[in-house]
């Protein structure tokens, strides 16, 4: 078994010693699993040195470690100059144009796994990388930030994990395992070890009170501007009747089948919509938003409902189009319901 994911994975492993304890491991992923994502665990222990060291993952030039000393701790979040910076965690400040950085005492007072999640989009040609950090003793999961890459797309290629730590001192910080994630949302050890594949905790955000707040300053500024007239605010999202429906009202319990056009609210950008053909879906199973604002619309009607990233995507990385702490908009028309049977 061992032997058939080393295959499956395709890993042309190598490891380089810079310094005693410094090692670092690269990983080819085969196009098969389209990998869209990688995920290390690092054990940490009291930082008891001046000098800096270092745990994290690579893919190509972007990075997501943890760097302590004795005076700092932080995890950083690097990528290449011409990036664009999409998204940032609550109190992640920008050093310079090509790394985020969040400062963070406790990121070495327990076992922490730091996710490097992507999604790309070819008919536009770009990529998003998104970098998280989740603290297991609370169950949550902190957004670092999510840069956009130009001229870029695709599954991911190779893979690294580097540790640094100090010659002469025990290891500081260590990578006992690592995972690529593949494009069914599965997991699989790179080191090909007999180790459980991980499932990913609900993505619990650390920082939701505060990013809540965020969102409804920014929809109140996007009122008031009369960028949006969906003024009417309940069950914590905004809406506005667009066309009085005859039936009706929807129960969150049926499928409805409906047009629709989902854009972000930052700035009217389209990342889904119906064309000649209705969609029909189990209102249940989607996103929190619609549950609640759908059922405002009576059958044969059209409303326009804003959602505040938490009730959406919140800090996940899901579409090329929707960058982690988007506010959403939908335009959507109810042509039909089906009750539950």
């Amino acid at each position: 078994m061992k032997y058939f994911l080393f295959i499956m994975i395709s890993i042309c492993t190598h490891a380089n010693v810079f310094a005693q304890n410094d090692v670092v491991k690269t990983y080819s992923l085969a196009d098969s699993l389209r990998a869209s994502g990688l995920l290390v665990q690092i054990n940490t222990q009291q930082i008891n040195t001046r000098k800096e060291v270092k745990a994290g993952v690579q893919s190509g030039d972007v990075k997501l470690f943890i760097e302590a000393d004795k005076k700092e701790k932080e995890i950083v979040f690097s990528f290449p100059e011409t990036a664009t910076i999409v998204a940032k965690g609550m109190n992640v400040e920008e050093d310079g144009k090509d790394e985020l950085e969040w400062e963070d005492e406790s990121v070495v007072k327990e076992t922490v796994q730091l996710y490097l999640a992507t999604a790309s989009d070819s008919a536009t040609n770009f990529i998003l990388y998104s970098g998280y950090v989740y603290y297991p003793a609370q169950n949550k999961w902190k957004l670092i930030g999510t840069c956009k890459l130009k001229d870029k797309w695709g599954a991911l290629k190779s893979a690294s994990t580097f540790t640094v730590n100090r010659k002469k001192q025990p290891a500081a910080l260590s990578i006992p395992q690592a995972w690529v994630q593949r494009g069914n949302g599965s997991f699989i050890e790179l080191s090909a070890t007999a180790a459980k594949a991980p499932v990913l905790a609900p993505f619990s955000n650390i920082d939701s009170i505060q990013q809540a707040a965020n969102d409804e300053q920014i929809i109140q500024q996007a009122i008031m501007s009369g960028k949006t007239d969906a003024k009417q605010k309940d069950n914590d999202v905004y809406y506005t009747i667009m066309k009085e429906g005859t039936g009706r009202n929807v129960l969150v319990t049926d499928t409805v089948v409906v047009y629709y056009k989902g854009y972000l609210l930052e700035d009217g950008s389209v990342f889904d919509q119906t064309k000649e053909k209705t969609a029909t879906f189990p209102l249940s199973r989607l996103i929190r938003g619609w549950q609640l604002g759908i059922p405002f619309c009576k059958v044969g009607g059209k409303i326009k409902i804003v959602i505040p990233s938490g009730l959406a995507y919140s800090i996940r990385t899901r579409a090329a189009k929707i960058p982690p702490n988007s506010p959403l908009v939908f335009e959507v028309e109810v042509i039909d319901v089906k009750p539950q049977l």
